[in-house]
């Protein structure tokens, strides 16, 4: 069960670290381009703690905590909704600020969120390391008889699959044929050799979320999923397409615990956008780790970092067209559940969770919203293209539609937690 403290602090944790991280990037922007900051604020409304340093700028810490913003001076509000309006220029200001100075500045904010992922996602390795080549067995989960496999051996090939220095288990997996056993082709004492062994991804129950409808049909860690609804499961991406498709209809799934059938009937939960029974699997075998070099670190987490912008832009634009299911829409609720599971879980896992957020902070921004950094680019687009700013009534008409568009998503995506 996950603690409801760990979700208050893993959600303030993560408030702390994105928006200041996306705050700095303005603020240093500014600085860079001579904007001058008058107030960093962590949060919205009445300050609870301030401070003025020896350039003048007050930072403080306020009671909503609901984002944070950077005034500069001339400002008007925390969404410098006067750096483009008509009216007297201020030295120092946003408006004083030539057009690409302050298009540096609105996307600065966005830009330390994605360079935070990088970087988070670049230490991981370096933390956990990463699978030395030749694989080497490090643990199996039963004894050597019953898998083939011992520790130590090296493993050239899966299925037929030679394994090179750029492979992952993951990539691996992915090529292999979906049966449940494949033969390895081993190095062991300096002799190779070949066995039959189970795959390494069988759909072996290694955790059952409390609650979950796995749990309340009663599977165990050790389980073995064996057929779903009279179809064969011979690897854990089977059980992931079967459950996947379901529609949450309840299924028979037949499995074996301690050599004896067993079977049970389980009808899946939606669960952040997927059909789901609440079960993690147990790999067959683990593999030495190595910590990499610095490059190839940087290389990893540039490479993942793109990974998950894709799929976040993805995503992102799906929902916005329709394309995609309104329950894949997250809101605070799940996002709150998952930062409190992320903290009990670790460091690392903690670590992984704040690029993922980081990152969709930094998207969420670019969106064409006035209240957010892409509105102010939108903005800034309207003027080099007209050559003429908005009035101020115009920008508070779509400050507030702005706020609206934000208010509306957040309902949405709440709703979506507490139904879907």
């Amino acid at each position: 069960m996950i603690d409801f403290f760990a979700i208050i602090f893993g959600v303030i944790l993560t408030f702390l670290i994105v928006v200041v991280i996306h705050e700095l990037g303005h603020f240093f922007a500014a600085r860079l381009v001579g904007v001058k900051p008058e107030i960093f604020s962590v949060g919205f409304g009445k300050p609870i703690w301030s401070r003025k340093d020896r350039h003048g700028i007050i930072w403080q810490v306020s009671r909503i905590p609901a984002g944070g913003f950077v005034r500069f001076v001339g400002d008007e509000n925390a969404a410098s909704l006067s750096s483009m309006a008509d009216g007297p220029v201020v030295a120092g200001s946003l408006k004083a600020a030539s057009k690409p100075a302050q298009a540096f500045v609105a996307i600065a904010g966005p830009f330390a969120n994605v360079i935070f992922t990088v970087a988070a996602l670049s230490i991981l390795p370096l933390i956990s390391g990463v699978t030395a080549y030749p694989w080497t067995v490090s643990s199996v989960i039963a004894s050597s008889d019953e898998t083939g496999l011992r520790v130590g051996d090296k493993v050239v090939s899966v299925g037929g699959e030679v394994i090179t220095s750029q492979d992952t288990l993951g990539s691996l997996l992915s090529r292999l044929p979906s049966t449940s056993e494949l033969t390895y082709q081993i190095e062991r004492d300096g002799v190779l050799s070949e066995e039959i062994a189970p795959r390494p991804d069988l759909p072996l129950i290694g955790t059952v979320g409390p609650q979950s409808p796995a749990a309340d049909a009663g599977l165990q860690t050790g389980d073995l999923i064996t057929s779903i609804d009279a179809e064969m499961v011979h690897a854990w991406s089977d059980l992931q397409r079967i459950v996947s498709a379901s529609e949450g209809v309840p299924m028979t799934f037949v499995f074996d615990r301690n050599g004896s059938t067993m079977t049970a009937e389980i009808a899946p939960r939606r669960s952040d956008g997927r059909w789901l029974i609440g079960v993690g699997g147990l790999q067959l075998f683990t593999l030495t780790s190595e910590r990499p070099s610095l490059v190839d670190a940087f290389q990893s987490g540039v490479s993942r970092s793109w990974g998950l912008l894709s799929n976040l832009v993805t995503g992102l634009a799906g929902s916005l067209t329709g394309q995609n299911d309104s329950c894949d829409l997250d809101g605070p609720i799940q996002i709150a559940t998952v930062a409190g599971q992320a903290i009990q879980l670790g460091p690392e896992t903690f670590l992984l969770f704040l690029a993922v957020i980081s990152l969709g902070l930094g998207v969420l921004n670019l969106l064409p919203v006035p209240i957010l950094d892409g509105g102010h680019l939108m903005l800034l687009g309207y003027e080099g293209a007209t050559g003429r700013a908005l009035g101020k009534k115009m920008q508070a008409v779509l400050f507030i539609g702005g706020v609206t568009v934000i208010v509306f998503l957040m309902l949405t995506a709440t709703v979506n937690d507490l139904t879907c």
